[in-house]
Order: C-alpha cells, then structure tokens, then sequence
C-alpha cells in the first residue's frame, strides 16, 4: 500500500511538475515571440526607413516611384517579414505590400485607423501574436506590429504594420523548452536553468537579427558590396583626408535583355560575377558598390589616373568573356566612367562627371571606358537639352509632317507621298531625324510619338480625298507592345482612308530578333490590306530568307547606291540591276531613293524600278492641296537643290 501511494504521489508530482512546466513554457514561449517580433518589427522598420528614399512622400500618397518599388521589391521578404502596411502619420492607409507585385495602387484610403492613430499619439509600437492555422497565406504563427517611423527630428513621419512569421521561432522556442522541461521531471533542482537558457536564446537571436540589419544597412545583400548610403559615408570621409583620388562609374551594357531572355536568377548571377570581377581588379582598401540596378561604382584609393585606367581596362576584357550559369551561357559587356576627384568638389559633383564620362563611353559604342573631360559636360548639356525638347514636343505635340513625292517611272506621275517626321529646336533649325529618332527611342518615347505620325499623316491625307498611296516609316520598337496592329486598325476606320493605299516601312533590324510577335504583327497588317515594304535594303544584314519568310509588297534601294551612280559605278549598276530581277522574280515592287538627276532618273526607270523618290522631283515638304495632282514638274537636266 506504501508503494502504492508512493507510485501515485510520484506520478501526480511528476503531473503536477508536467504541468507547471508545460504551463511555464507556453507562458514563456509567448513572451519570448512578443519580445521577438517587437524587435524583429523594430529593426526591419528602421531599415526600410533607411532603404526607402522619400518614405514620407510614399505615405502620404501610396504611389511609389520606379526607383520606390524596386527597393519595396528588395527589402519585401528579408528575414521572417512576409508582409506590410503603411500608413501616413495620422493612421491612414496608403500602401499594401501585395499591391507592388500587381502595380494595381489604391492610393491613400480616407478613414483612419486605430491603431496606427495610437501608435503616432504615443510613439510606441503595438504588437498582437495570431493564429493562422486555418488563414489562407498566413503562417501557423505570426505577429503583426504597427511600428512608428520618425524622421531626424524625431517626429513620426509614417506608421509600418509589419507581418512577422514566428512559426519556426515558437517551435525552435517550444522543442528548446520541452527539452528542458523534461529535465526539469528529472532534475527539479535545475528548475533555474529553463529561464536563464530562454533569456540566453532570446538575446542570441536579437543580437543575431541586429547583425542581419546592420549588414543589410550597409551591403548589398546580392553582391554583399557597399550599399549607396554606405559608400557614399566612407567616400566622403576619404575625400575630406584626401585618400580617394579617382571615382569609376560602371554600367552593364543592354542587362535588360539577359533579365528578358534568361530571366532574373540568370541575372541575379551575372551581377554577381561582374561584382566578383571588380573584387579581383581592385585592392583592399578601394570603396566598391552597386549601386542599385546593374549600377556599379568605385572609389580608388591613392591611385593614378593612368593606373586606374589599366584597372578598368582589365575589367573591361574580363566582363565581356563568356560564362556558363546553369544552362545557359551569357556574353555581356560593360561600360565605364572614370573621373578624377578634386577634393575642392562634392562627392555629388564627383559621380556627375564619372557618370558624364559612362554616357560618353556608351555614346561611343559601349564595351568601352572614357575618361572625364570638360567637353563631355557640354555633350552631356546638348544631350539633356535635346531630350528636353524631344519630351516638350511629344507632349504638345509640336512634331511636324513633311511629304515627299513618289513617282511613277513609267510616266513621271505622282503616285503618292511618303511622311517624314520633323522637328525644330528652339532656335527655329531642323534637327536631323538621324539625330533625334534614336535619342526619343532611348526615351521610351518612340511609340507614342509614332502612333501620332501614323494618325496624324493618315488624317491629313484622308481629308484631301485623295487616292495616292501614303508611306510611313516605323521604328523597330514600335513592334515591342504589340499594340501597333490596333492602331492602324483604328485610325484607319476612324479616317475611312482605305488600307491598301497604307504602306509601311519597316528596316531589316526589326527582323534580326526573328521574334514571332513581329511576325504575327506583319501577318496581321498585310491581311487588312496594307502594304509592308523593306527600306534601306542592301544596307544591313540583307538575307533572302527575310523576304521569304514575309513577304514584301515593295523594296526601297538605299539612297547610297543611286549616288554612286554618278560616279559611274559598275558595282552599284550591278547591285540596282539585282535587286530589281529579284524583285520582279519574287513579285515585289522596287522603290530607288535618293534620285537627284536627270541621269539617274533615266537609267532607274530603263532597269525597271517601278517607283522614284528623291530631289530630283520634289524636296519634303507640309502638306499642300497641290499634292492632289497627279503632275509632278520635272526640271530639265541636272540636280535639284
């Protein structure tokens, strides 16, 4: 009967302690995940507040900026934050965390909630632990903590609700303590030691998630280089003890298309090398940073010009090689900057001339270095203000049209016009399209500036009633949004001008990406009834496999070979005659520009080109009611002006 009662003082002790210590642990997990996300919130919202440039201006109007959405795209799942909101300084949402993948914004909401109301009032931040077994896309364990963002002055400028998943950090707490705790059934007199090894791993793992934050505020997290703000600090620090001598500006050329064509884990790896490529050519002591995007900076230290460039020449050859990343093998190229840094100039100044310098690099080719010079400020000046005026002009529209006659061979008639795209400085002179063109390309421009070449020439030639063909040039990026066939369709059914009198010229660089979507756009054009004509043909990578494949109504002889006619060229001779027996062979038409004489005009018509285009019968010019008739005057003999 002792034994009895023993056995059963033992197993009620034993359940007694059993419970106490499966009481104890769940008290103490709970604390421990309360303190946790409240660091782990505090910490993450301090670093987005780093990280996130004008967070003030994002709060108050939930609209963020390329450069805001890209460092929201970083920083959006660093350690266990899975999820956020933000909210303007007096409690009202402007920003969910999901909406940044769709880009579908709400903007700021207009009733204000509580709880970020309180945390604003108080300045501290407010923490719940929940539940989410049965929550769709939520972890078994999670914490959501509205914490205040403050500004230098300590005001709060903006309120972050933070999603934390605690999931595994509760069952890393509860496996710990249960281990514990079962010591505790054998070992009571190490009762002690349960609270001192949770405090022991709660202060571990906040000193380890205060590295985490410490690292990500100052490197690069892909690349593990200086950071913008980090190297912008010790660069400032080095030019005030005159160490930094030269700054490097470094560009990936065309990294868009190895993200398009690789996808961004291909990327993600080639930044990486081209980080490990500046690691090998520089020493110790020099700043290195990627400074967002495939933007690269370095700062050397105590460094000549002339070694400098040695470096960057090195850096230069290594990036171009090919280098296999899983399955694929990607050959790209960069191109640099350099500067010399005057002690006497900000850091600011510093990185405008090396970046002065990069453009000049890019200008001239790309795969190259340039050193700053003080003439590349004023190409850079020229630059900046034709890409002023470009943007000017397409928002208002201030682009003209000038049409330039073709003309029948075989009875000097006009046939029809072909619509070039004008435009004028501020000084009332031409700027080349040759000039112009590709800059508005580089601006993302192209397409809005084409669709309104296209409405407009086809408006004005449908009002004159006429029935002449009209020729349009367009841009290879046109073809990018797929957007080009709905276009014509709908300025064609809005004028009533009729489709076959449209033709489209399109270049051979356009075909060169052998992309199915410019296929099916062309298919698309043709079976309106508009008519598609290679231009330029002969200048490029001219292959008769393009013309098989698609197709042309017409091919327009470049301008280069009727000039050399008049130096009595057989080459030239011989390549017009080809071209036309092709033509005729493949039942296409052939348009020869750049007629300027008598001569020429002649000796195209007797080959067998159907069409002329030059000087010769007309300069471009706006649009006059004169077009309408079918005469064109021809002069005598000689060139035109």
């Amino acid at each position: 009967m002792l034994v009895f009662r023993f056995v059963v003082f033992g197993v009620v002790a034993a359940a007694a302690i059993w419970i106490s210590v499966a009481y104890g642990v769940g008290r103490a997990v709970d604390n421990v995940i309360f303190r946790e996300s409240v660091d782990k919130a505090s910490q993450w919202g301090q670093f987005m507040a780093s990280r996130i440039p004008d967070i003030e201006d994002l709060a108050e109007s939930g609209m963020p900026t390329e450069k805001q959405r890209a460092t929201i795209e970083d920083i959006r799942n660093i350690g266990d934050v899975f999820r956020f909101k933000l909210f303007t300084a007096d409690g009202r949402l402007s920003l969910i965390s999901d909406d940044v993948s769709t880009g579908r914004y709400m903007g700021t909401a207009d009733v204000m909630d509580l709880e970020p109301m309180q945390v604003a009032a108080t300045g501290a931040p407010i923490v719940d632990v929940f539940d989410g077994t049965n929550k769709p896309n939520r972890p078994d364990l999670y914490a959501e903590a509205y914490i205040p963002l403050f500004d230098g002055n300590g005001q709060v400028v903006a309120i972050v609700e933070v999603y934390v998943d605690q999931t595994a950090t509760a069952a890393y707490f509860r496996e710990s303590f249960q281990t514990f705790g079962l010591m505790l059934m054998l070992f009571c007199g190490l009762i002690f030691a349960v609270p001192c090894s949770a405090y022991y791993l709660q202060r571990t793992l906040t000193e380890r998630s205060r590295k985490d934050a410490e690292f990500l505020s100052r490197f690069d997290p892909l690349t593990g280089l200086l950071n913008r703000r980090e190297f912008s600090m010790q660069a400032k620090r080095h030019i005030e003890n005159n160490d930094l001598s030269v700054a490097c500006y470094l560009d990936l050329d065309h990294f868009k298309a190895i993200n398009d064509t690789h996808g961004h884990s291909i990327g993600d790896a080639f930044l990486a090398n081209v980080a490990d490529v500046l690691r090998e050519n520089c020493r110790k002591e020099d700043l290195i940073a990627r400074f967002g995007g495939d933007e690269f900076v370095i700062g050397f230290q105590n460094l000549s010009i002339e070694d400098a460039t040695h470096r960057v020449r090195s850096i230069v050859q290594m990036c171009k090689k090919q280098i296999d990343i899983e399955d694929a093998s990607i050959t790209g190229s960069v191109s640099v900057g350099l500067a010399e840094i005057n002690a006497e100039d900000g850091l600011d100044v510093i990185l405008k001339n090396a970046d002065t310098a990069l453009y000049h690099a890019k200008t001239s080719g790309r795969n190259n270095f340039a050193v700053y010079g003080t003439e590349m400020g004023e190409e850079l000046k020229q630059r900046y203000a034709l890409e002023s005026r470009i943007r000017h002009a397409t928002e208002n529209s201030e682009f003209e049209i000038y049409f330039q006659p073709l003309v029948s061979s075989k009875d000097q008639q006009i046939i029809g016009h072909e619509a070039l795209l004008r435009l004028l400085d501020d000084n009332d002179n031409f700027i080349p399209p040759s000039v112009f063109i590709p800059v508005a390309e580089d601006l993302g421009l192209i397409e809005e500036i084409g669709r309104w070449t296209i409405q407009t020439s086809i408006q004005k030639v449908a009002e004159a009633e006429s029935d002449k063909m009209l020729a349009i040039n367009l841009s290879p990026i046109q073809f990018k949004s797929g957007e080009l066939v709905n276009t014509v369709c709908t300025v064609l059914k809005d004028t009533g001008f009729p489709a076959h009198q449209l033709e489209l010229e399109i270049t051979e660089s356009l075909l060169l990406e052998d992309s199915m979507s410019v296929e099916m756009q062309i298919d698309c054009l043709r079976d309106m009834g508009v008519r598609i004509a290679m231009d330029d043909f002969g200048t490029g990578f001219s292959s008769l496999s393009y013309l098989w494949k698609y197709g042309f109504d017409r091919l327009k002889i470049d301008r280069s070979f009727v000039a050399a006619l008049d130096g009595n060229s057989e080459r030239s001779r011989e390549i017009i005659e080809s071209v036309v027996m092709l033509g005729a062979r493949l039942n296409m038409k052939i348009t020869a520009e750049g007629v300027e004489t008598a001569e020429q005009s002649k000796f195209l018509s007797d080959l067998g080109c159907d069409t002329l285009q030059g000087f010769f019968y007309g300069k471009p010019s706006p649009f006059r009611d004169e077009f309408l008739e079918t005469a064109v005057q021809i002069p005598k003999q000689g060139k035109t002006g």
